[in-house]
Formats: structure tokens, sequence, C-alpha cells
């Protein structure tokens, strides 16, 4: 059975009301983000408890945004880890490649391009096999620069039902 799968990108704009995430926990995410966010094009990292990422835990990643196009996982969830079979927590997104292919490293960059969400939906290599997943990746800004990116990822419901 050949099934396609979708890939979506999202660019910023002042009524992020219509965008399209399929994945509740994520949508759920992406609220809880444009809220903290208010008027601003992003909210910066400190604007986050840890209380109010609770129901993501497991499931989150934080990467810091070190220059020259590169991103380090501050933070790999330990369901990710489960998932995938590999832990990222300290690596940089580059040295990794061989792990997670290269589109984890297009969609930071395009989160930092654009300052603005990025929601994938795409097939993701683990340690054991391909994975269709559901990715949501949130800019953190500090004095108007994207220095963080908070991001969460889960299995998708095709993946699942399958």
């Amino acid at each position: 059975m050949f099934m396609q799968f979708k890939r979506q990108l999202f660019t910023y704009h002042d009524d992020m009301t219509d965008i399209d995430i399929a994945n509740p926990k994520l949508r759920a995410l992406y609220d809880l983000w444009n809220a903290k966010r208010g008027t601003r094009q992003a909210p910066p990292r400190s604007d986050f408890s840890f209380e109010d990422l609770r129901p993501w835990f497991g499931y989150l990643m934080l990467l810091d945004c070190v220059g020259n196009n590169e991103y380090r996982y501050r933070l790999y969830g330990t369901e990710l880890v489960s998932l995938f079979g590999f832990d990222l927590t300290g690596k940089g997104v580059s040295d990794a490649i061989g792990q997670i292919g290269d589109k984890p490293l297009d969609e930071y960059r395009q989160v930092v391009r654009i300052g603005a969400p990025v929601y994938a939906s795409r097939i993701s290599p683990s340690a054991r096999e391909y994975l269709q997943v559901d990715k949501l990746a949130l800019p953190l800004m500090e004095g108007g620069v994207v220095t963080k990116i908070l991001g969460a990822l889960y299995l998708s419901d095709t993946a699942e039902a399958a």
C-alpha cells in the first residue's frame, strides 16, 4: 500500500487561529504558546513554567539556537527516546543528521528564518524503523531574536491506527 504524506509549513501573520494542526496535543501546545505570545511575535522561554508544560512532558524538545544555523538539543523527552531509540540531549542537530535525517534541521532553520511556528506531518527515521509523526516547532524569542525552539512530536493518528 502506497501512502503519501504531506508536509506543512506556516508563516507568521497577525491572526494565527486558522493554522490547521491535526494532532490535538500539538494543537493544545500551540494554543498555550499563542496565549503566552499575546501581541508579540513569539514569547520568551521565561514565560513558560514547569507546570505549564507538564501535559507534554516526555514528548518535548527544547533547542538552543547556538549560531551559524546550528541548534543543540537542551532537552529531548524520555518518550521520544523510547520511541526513536536514541537520546539527543546535548547533541547538535547537524551532528545527529545520521540518526534523524536532514528534515529537522530544515524545519528549525525555517522557524528561525520566519520567526513563526512550523508544523510538519512526515516520515521520520528511528533506530528501528521509519515512523509517521506529527511535529510542532515553536520559536521562543528574546529581544526580537529566536534564541530557543520549543517542540513536541507524537506518532500521527495514521501511524497509531495502522
